[in-house]
């Protein structure tokens, strides 16, 4: 907009040029945990086995048709199939499927097709020690997936269905 001819203008009142900012220095990640190549992030031990986009395995069990037994609670039930099925995933360093979420199921005992009603009613009685509170506390959840065998883990369904069967117990604890 112009100036209006009534108004004289003071020195202080015209345009100032402005310093410009000078071309930033160089900066290389040099602080302590800075993770700068995919061979840096930690892996095993505390820090598990990360796998992409494992919450997916909560839409998966949100479709499937695990019910709690006596005594168990729906999100304990969940937090348990979950952490079963994202450690299967993670293994493969894949995201979670179905095939996943049924592994975890027959491995904890909520795949009842064909399966001895004993085996079912003892991996019943197992569960409540295992699940006991595992939607609250993490660690919980990781001593469960810890006490898998990962060759178990890595088995396919049509594998882990006989072993189950006969009555062997894939959960060490």
């Amino acid at each position: 907009m112009g100036q209006q001819p009534n108004i004289e203008l003071e020195h202080a009142d015209l345009p100032r040029s402005v310093a410009k900012p000078s071309v930033p220095e160089g900066w290389s990640p040099a602080r302590p945990g800075e993770l700068n190549r995919p061979e840096d992030v930690p892996w095993g031990g505390a820090f598990g086995t990360p796998g992409p986009d494992t919450g997916f395995v909560y839409r998966l069990l949100a479709e499937s048709a695990y019910e709690p037994g006596d005594g168990e609670r729906g999100a304990d039930v969940m937090a348990a199939l979950a952490a079963v099925a994202g450690a299967r995933a993670s293994h493969f360093g894949r995201a979670p499927t179905v095939t996943d979420v049924k592994v975890a199921a027959l491995i904890l005992g909520y795949e009842a097709d064909g399966m001895p009603q004993a085996v079912l009613d003892g991996l019943a009685a197992d569960r409540g020690a295992w699940f006991a509170d595992i939607a609250h506390k993490p660690g919980k959840a990781r001593m469960l997936v810890g006490a898998i065998d990962l060759e178990v883990l890595a088995m396919g369904p049509d594998e882990i269905w006989p072993r189950v069967a006969a009555g062997e117990r894939l959960v060490a604890l």
